[in-house]
């Protein structure tokens, strides 16, 4: 594989300041393999240059070098998972966000291998989703900020709960984006709706099914011993032996944060109107429903805060969420 005659000329063109950047970069990353380099340039840069016109490719092809330098340095690129998303996201995600790009490459392409790498480190995010909704919104857009929107948006979609707060303002920001790509009932007020979801976690993609959070470190989940549970108003406190962490969840996905012991002991139950949720024996009663946990009875324990159960058991490394709808 070659690379395209417009880079090649752009390379050509900016040689000595490209091998200078090369050399410091072999420089600051020990081990610094300049054939890796070479093949990302060829694989993943150029598919990005020659998809942009020709007044802006030099100002591109200057940002996506120096990142490429670091994505190499810091070994992100090649055949792990990691390498292969941050390909995806190359070849075929960035050519066709490039009009949103040209102001300011370097900030935009920088902030998407992190969002995607941040992404890829939540164990039930799905970044291979987020791709696809960049590329199938990110190319109507002109505007970098209103892409940056996206990004955060399509992040909460694929499962990245903790951005639902930030993500309903973006979608609040791109109305017609946000109605479509969380499913709004569009002859309902797209605004009142946003509204709504910012206190009901489960308003948008709702669910009556039992969501199964975390599992046990020897197969690499998070939890060293079966957790336990404590309630705040927008999530809980987890507690699995000597680490704590702050559990996020809505119809679109959970995520486990780092937190302290102190959370979670002053974490308890917190306010919902109505009657509180209650057990019996091994299931889950609360309003006019009801669902089974399979799990034993004995030791099973519940906590609740207003739109959300979690029950965890002695004998389960996992955490079962249910929505209070």
């Amino acid at each position: 594989m070659s690379i395209s005659t417009e880079f090649a000329e752009l390379l050509r063109a900016g040689r000595p300041q490209f091998n200078a950047r090369v050399a410091e970069a072999r420089h600051r990353y020990r081990g610094f393999n300049t054939d890796v380099f070479s093949l990302f340039l060829q694989e993943c840069v150029d598919p990005v240059i020659v998809s942009i016109d020709a007044a802006n490719r030099g100002a591109f092809a200057s940002s996506a070098f120096d990142i490429a330098l670091d994505l190499v340095g810091r070994e992100l690129t090649g055949a792990h998972p990691r390498g292969k998303l941050l390909t995806a996201l190359w070849q075929d995600t960035l050519p066709t966000l490039t009009p949103a790009m040209a102001d300011r490459p370097s900030r935009l392409i920088s902030a998407l291998c992190n969002a995607l790498l941040n992404l890829e480190a939540l164990p039930a995010a799905r970044p291979n989703q987020w791709l696809e909704l960049l590329k199938k919104y990110g190319s109507s857009l002109t505007a970098p900020d209103d892409l940056l929107q996206l990004g955060v948006l399509a992040a909460w979609r694929a499962g990245a709960a903790h951005f639902r707060l930030p993500a309903l303002q973006a979608a609040a920001r791109l109305p017609h984006i946000g109605c479509t790509l969380l499913d709004l009932a569009p002859e309902r007020d797209v605004q009142e709706q946003l509204r709504l979801a910012e206190q009901n976690p489960w308003l948008i993609a709702r669910s009556d099914k039992a969501l199964e959070v975390g599992a046990f470190t020897g197969l690499g989940g998070q939890f060293a011993e079966p957790p336990e549970v404590r309630a705040t108003n927008d999530g809980f406190i987890v507690k699995s032996s000597d680490r704590c962490f702050q559990l996020i969840a809505d119809g679109f996905g959970a995520v486990l944060l780092p937190a302290t012991l102190a959370e979670f002991v002053s974490a308890g139950h917190a306010a919902r109107e109505g009657r509180s949720p209650k057990l019996s024996a091994n299931t889950l009663i609360y309003a006019n429903s009801s669902i089974v946990i399979p799990l034993p009875a004995d030791g099973l324990q519940l906590a609740w805060n207003a739109y959300t159960a979690a029950l965890t058991s002695p004998y389960s490394f996992s955490i079962s969420i249910v929505p209070l709808l």
